[in-house]
């Protein structure tokens, strides 16, 4: 598969937006990221269907520190499979004075073009 320049941008905004709508705890809008049909899994569970993946993520982010940054690193793209994956590190930043990391997650996305543009089809989190 290739993919266009538009393409790889606007599939490396879509994995930053994910992180950005955990970050300021917007299920509504990180489920609106998926397909109708995605699977989330990993070491929270699995979740499928975008009514699934809110309540799995409002569940986990309500554990998380107030204020815990979701930041996406080193996102590649790989064009090897049907559809394209983004291989990432997904880092936790405490706030406050003295910023720490609290967590971190290897990510896989596969992405899907759908009429509305890219969404991500499956995101795997492996801590």
């Amino acid at each position: 598969m290739n993919l266009e320049p538009a393409d790889r941008l606007e599939i490396l905004e879509l994995v930053a937006r994910a992180d950005a709508c955990a970050t300021s705890r917007d299920a509504d809008g990180y489920a609106a990221l998926f397909t109708e049909d995605a699977v989330m899994d990993g070491a929270m569970g699995t979740a499928q269907g975008a009514a699934a993946l809110r309540d799995t993520v409002a569940r986990v982010w309500a554990r998380e520190t107030p204020g815990t940054l979701h930041l996406t690193l080193n996102a590649v793209i790989d064009v090897s499979g049907p559809e394209p994956s983004v291989n990432s590190v997904m880092l936790m930043i405490g706030s406050g004075a003295s910023p720490a990391v609290i967590g971190s997650a290897r990510v896989r996305q596969t992405v899907t073009r759908v009429p509305e543009g890219w969404r991500i089809s499956r995101r795997t989190i492996t801590m």
